[in-house]
């Protein structure tokens, strides 16, 4: 049952609590990622859009779209900028576009008055190092209702409500505006009673981390992606 949300002060107070107790060191966490980045089951490069399965160039726009008519697509943008806005007056450019946008939820959970958060080892296509750390929940709502007929993401049921838990904080934030089309995302984070719910993931994929952890692995390079940056950006 969700409890309440945006409960962000309340939540602050905690992690005050959380901050006199909990490990800074960031290197268990470190030494955990890398121990995933040495072998990885992941391969990914470049091929041209022709080539690619499940997708598609419409012959008269030239858009890409995937078959299922799910997930982005790419169109064309034709911008127009006067005052003295931008660095020229008008260009045109490719664009991502999206029906929907996504949810980039971090799970916390409570340790006595220890805050930690959960942590996804995620690979991406286009990453530096394969794996790097994500949201608890990092999907598109195609993957949410399994547009590609495979699984639900890990955790759904708690970003859907299906579990005890509560709402912390919630905010629509933009998708970078020079290569998405008018996206958010909802950005949230949970507080999760694991006494009251037995949540199945695989534990290989995801590492418990604590604020001071997180913060500190920010300054280290191509370690924690964007999104956890942006939901951790109100605490």
């Amino acid at each position: 049952m969700t409890q309440g949300s945006n409960d962000i002060e309340w939540f602050r107070d905690l992690l005050r609590q959380s901050k006199d107790v909990e490990v800074r060191d960031p290197s268990s966490v470190l030494a955990w990622l890398d121990q995933k980045r040495k072998a990885p089951a992941f391969e990914a490069h470049l091929v041209g859009l022709s080539d690619l399965a499940s997708w598609h160039v419409e012959e008269r726009t030239g858009d890409v779209h995937s078959d299922s008519g799910a997930f982005f697509s790419i169109q064309g943008v034709r911008v127009a900028s006067g005052g003295g806005l931008r660095e020229v007056s008008s260009w045109d450019q490719p664009i991502f576009t999206q029906k929907e946008g996504g949810v980039l939820a971090l799970i916390a959970k409570q340790e006595g008055p220890e805050i930690l958060f959960l942590l996804n080892a995620k690979a991406e296509p286009g990453n530096i190092g394969v794996f790097q750390l994500s949201p608890t929940v990092q999907a598109s709502w195609s993957n949410l209702n399994r547009a590609h007929k495979g699984k639900r993401p890990p955790f759904t049921e708690v970003v859907l409500g299906e579990v005890p838990s509560r709402l912390v904080y919630e905010s629509l934030h933009n998708e970078e505006g020079s290569r998405f089309w008018r996206k958010s995302n909802r950005n949230q984070i949970w507080l999760v009673d694991w006494s009251q719910t037995s949540l199945d993931y695989d534990p290989g994929s995801f590492v418990w981390a604590s604020l001071s952890q997180i913060k500190a692995m920010i300054l280290v390079d191509n370690v924690i992606n964007p999104y956890v940056k942006t939901v951790i950006a109100p605490l």
